[in-house]
This record gives C-alpha cells, structure tokens and sequence, in this order.
C-alpha cells in the first residue's frame, strides 16, 4: 500500500506562507499534504505527476468573483476550477434574504470552495435594488452574518449611486455589528469623493476593490498616485485588484506599481462580461501584475497567503504537512501574449512575453482539473475490449 496517492515531483515550490522557494517534491494522502521534502521517492506514491518546469503553489484564492444574484455570474466550478483556484468570495451576489438560497443552490453544490460576502442590500446584488436604501437593513445583515460565520466573512456595498455614503454607513454599521469586515465597490461623484471614503466612512481591515480602475482614479492629475492612498494604506485599508470586465486600466495600474502602490490582493471580480473580454481569470490577473512588475512569488502571495489572512482561515494559505490539500500547478510560458484591460476608456492590450497559466488543480487532495492529462496513463495502455463480457453486460 503506497504511503502517498498522489506525489508532484521535480515541480518548484513557492509558498510564501511557509517561506519557501526551491525544488521540493509535495506528497498528498487522502484530503492533506502528507509530505513536502526536498525527494520523495516515486514509489512511495500511487499516483506521480511530474511536475518538471513547472511552478507548484498552494490553492488560489479569489477574493473578489461572483457566482450567485448578478446576472452575469458563472457557477464556481466553472470560475475557479481550471484556473487554478480552489477558494473563493462571492463578493456580494447574496443579502440576508437570499443568501440561504445561494447556500442551498450553490455553496453546498460546488467543488470549489465558496465563501461570501453579504450585499447590505438584503434582496442582494441586483443592480436597480441596490439604490433602494430601505432594503439595507444593517441589523438584519449583521445577524445572518453572526448565524453563518462559517461560510459569511463580511459585508459588500456597491453601485450606489445617490450623492451620499448611506449605503457605505450602513454596510459599516452591518460590519462593526458583527465584527466583520465590509468591502466597497464606490465611484467618486458629485458630493462624495475618494478621499472622503477612505478617510472618514472605511476602517482599518475594510477592502476597496478596483483599485486600479478608470472611474476610482488613484492617480491625480499631475500623474502621481494621491496622497490619501497612502496614508489609507498606512491606515490598514486593503486595496484589493477587483479586475472585472471595467475596473482595470494600465494606464492606473503601471504608474501606481512604478510608486509603490501594489495591490495588496490579487483577484478577478470574474462573471461572464470578463471572462469573454478580458479573460481576468486568476493566472491571467497574476500575470498582468507581474509583467507590471511584481515579482513571481509577490503574485503568488497575493494570491494565496494574504487572502486566506484576510478571510481569516490561514490554514488554507500554504502547502505545509498536515495542511489541506489545495494546490496548484502553474506554468510560466515564454511567448508573444497580448493582455487586455479595461474601463471607461475602452478595452486596450498590453504585449507580454510571459504568461502564467494554470496545469493542475487539487482541491481536497482529488485532481479536479488536468489540462494534458499529466496525472493518466497513455492511451497506448488501453486494454483490448473484452467483448464477450461487454455483450454479456447489455
């Protein structure tokens, strides 16, 4: 009896959670990482995957996709799956009074981990809803959050767009009941500013997403990212990627990284409009950052380590032995690639010579996505049909 079923050999781990960066073999029995050693014997292992050239990392998480309410939302598998995610936040498809049925419909249907976050709109993510303010109950909101605390991490406001922070205040409000966090989709207009936002209506641990996006512009008019940002992020305000199909633009996004304004995560804001536009996947979010800049291992730790922290089960952010056995394998490919943004201004590409994507997904210690089949058998090994039993049998 092998002591591992599956074994990723001669891959290059890098998980940042656990300080690593270096040629390890990761061994996996049943649903943990059984072993991680600089040589695990192939014999040891049922199944062996080799994983030479290729980049192993813990399961990615995506703080910011929709798979509930929106109308352009993708069932989880289909999201996350062959992407190389195998953890990710409903980012406000869901109130209080819909979110049982995402619970029933979707969560405990899903291959993929799903957490959520609860739309202070209690109808949930539906646009012409969110301008109704007497649907934001912040009672209501914070006691469904305090009865699912399990799968429920915080609190979504979006897409309000009366000239006031009322929906803002009341998803705070919703947050500090329940001792949660509350992630913010707000453009600037007429009465309210950026500034005001991060400033006077968010605290320390709450999310802006679309940090990068034409219409919340974090660079002023002289080119430079605003001051406020700064002092924001010095605050303990998270600003999170939030791709989507019209909250990423170059243009924001490379002079900010230029002056030290990263993302402090890594995410999708992924449903359908992206996914055909500009293909904001995970591997393809990660490498439009790094291509701006950030270093392989700096892309995988915000795709992993930092949101599990912040969705505050670490456990999912590494590959250690006896940690759950969520992993990817990656490829960076060496090419011509075209990366394609977004926003206001339109849809434009930036030219790569690399482009990360995803080879293998384990979620729970199963492999649930295989690109080239490097975990099968060949073909050539097939068994000649046995026809006397396969006539027997009909």
């Amino acid at each position: 009896m092998p002591k591992h079923d599956i074994l990723l050999k001669n891959g290059t781990l890098i998980d940042p959670g656990n300080k690593l960066n270096g040629a390890f073999d990761v061994a996996i029995s049943k649903s943990k990482i059984s072993a991680v050693s600089s040589s695990i014997p192939e014999k040891d292992a049922g199944t062996v995957v080799d994983a030479s050239g290729m980049i192993i990392t813990p399961g990615l998480i995506d703080l910011h996709a929709h798979c509930y309410g929106y109308f352009a939302n993708i069932y989880p598998d289909e999201l996350c799956i062959p992407f190389g995610t195998t953890t990710m936040l409903d980012a406000g498809g869901s109130g209080w009074k819909t979110f049982d049925h995402m619970n029933e419909t979707v969560i405990s249907k899903s291959i993929t981990r799903v957490f959520s976050l609860l739309n202070i709109v209690g109808s949930g993510m539906i646009l012409d809803k969110e301008q109704v303010v007497s649907d934001m109950d912040p009672i209501a909101t914070a006691d469904k959050i305090n009865e699912r605390k399990d799968v429920i991490v915080g609190v979504k406001v979006a897409h309000f767009e009366a000239e006031s922070w009322e929906a803002v205040d009341r998803g705070r409000k919703a947050a500090e009941i329940s001792n949660t966090f509350m992630m913010v989709d707000q453009n600037p207009i007429n009465g309210r500013t950026m500034e005001d936002l991060l400033k006077s209506h968010m605290v320390k641990g709450d999310i802006l997403t679309h940090v990068y996006a034409w219409g919340k512009p974090i660079i002023d008019e002289n080119g430079k990212v605003a001051k406020y940002f700064f002092e924001a992020r010095d605050s303990g305000i998270i600003f999170d990627l939030g791709h989507g199909a019209g909250s990423f633009s170059f243009a924001m996004a490379e002079p900010s990284i230029n002056q030290g304004f990263p993302p402090d995560t890594i995410s999708t804001d992924h449903h359908r409009s992206s996914m055909l536009t500009n293909h904001s996947n995970m591997t393809n979010c990660m490498t439009k950052m790094m291509v701006l800049g950030l270093t392989l291992p700096e892309v995988i730790e915000k795709s992993t380590l930092a949101p599990s922290l912040i969705l505050g089960h670490p456990e999912l952010g590494h590959i250690g032995e006896g940690s759950e056995a969520d992993v990817a394998v990656l490829k960076v490919k060496d090419g011509h690639f075209g990366l394609i943004d977004n926003g206001l201004t339109g849809n434009r590409v930036l030219k790569s010579k690399q482009l990360i994507e995803n080879q293998m997904t384990i979620k729970a210690g199963e492999i649930v996505w295989d690109k080239e089949g490097f975990a099968l058998d060949s073909y050539k090994n097939t068994p000649k049909p046995d026809l006397k039993s396969i006539y027997h049998q009909r």
